[in-house]
């Protein structure tokens, strides 16, 4: 849908990680940090990796917990021993316990939020916008980085895969979480920073969508298609709220 699609919109679904703060950098900090402190051995150029590894996921575990083929703690298992493997160190049966406590408290500690979040946030209510969070992640996960991030409390619904039993891109988790948001997937945006799981899983289910892009799109794969569907591109998430009056004014294309 284009963006026109956005006007007078009742309700705003977001994204989490990437979109309302910064997951990468904070991952790929712990990452580093959590593999220095395991692995003081290892290879010093590969353990300076290991965050951007560990969130890479070159196995695709996360992509199968949001399938439903796999439990979080499941699918945190399943990385971290991919991460213990490729830094050739031995996966212990105390790895788990032993990982998260290192990484964690450095995740949580370098978790900040977009500066753009509060303001539009602010933006939306006074418009009288419902907004909710829908992210792959766990309810409880996203719960301690929601407080980290100094975002708690400020969205009408947070929708994750194991509340819905289903994940991203597919259909069903949106219209859940618009059911859950009170509003009508046609009347509800969503915008997030995947390609694939964000704005074209939302435009597949028949929601106003934007595609949040803090740094260059990319011009081949996912990206094509959302640009090729006419999607908005956003560079803030301030432009959501420049978004629906543009819509409500029919400018845009």
């Amino acid at each position: 849908m284009t963006a026109r699609a956005w006007a007078g919109v009742e309700g705003v679904l977001l994204d989490a990680d990437d979109t309302l703060y910064d997951t990468r950098a904070a991952m790929h900090a712990a990452g580093a940090e959590a593999a220095a402190s395991l692995w003081p051995d290892a290879d010093p150029e590969r353990v300076a990796r290991a965050g951007v590894r560990f969130r890479d996921d070159p196995e695709g575990h996360f992509a199968a917990y949001t399938r439903g083929e796999l439990e979080f703690a499941e699918m945190r298992r399943a990385r971290i021993a991919e991460l213990a493997t490729w830094l050739e160190q031995d996966v212990t049966d105390d790895l788990w316990d032993r990982f998260e406590a290192a990484y964690e408290p450095a995740f949580h500690g370098a978790l900040v939020a977009f500066d753009d979040v509060r303001p539009v946030l602010d933006a939306l209510h006074r418009d009288g916008v419902r907004v909710g969070i829908l992210t792959n992640s766990s309810s409880a996960y996203t719960a301690t980085k929601l407080e980290a991030a100094g975002l708690d409390g400020l969205f009408d619904v947070v929708c994750s895969t194991d509340t819905l039993g289903v994940g991203k891109p597919d259909a069903r988790a949106f219209h859940e979480a618009c059911r859950r948001l009170g509003t009508d997937p046609a009347r509800t945006g969503y915008v997030g920073d995947e390609a694939r799981t964000d704005p074209l899983g939302a435009d597949d289910a028949g929601m106003p969508a934007a595609w949040l892009v803090r740094d260059d799109a990319p011009t081949a794969g996912p990206g094509a298609e959302v640009l090729a569907r006419g999607i908005p591109v956003l560079h803030s998430l301030a432009e959501v709220v420049a978004l629906r009056d543009l819509g409500r004014g029919g400018g845009a294309g």
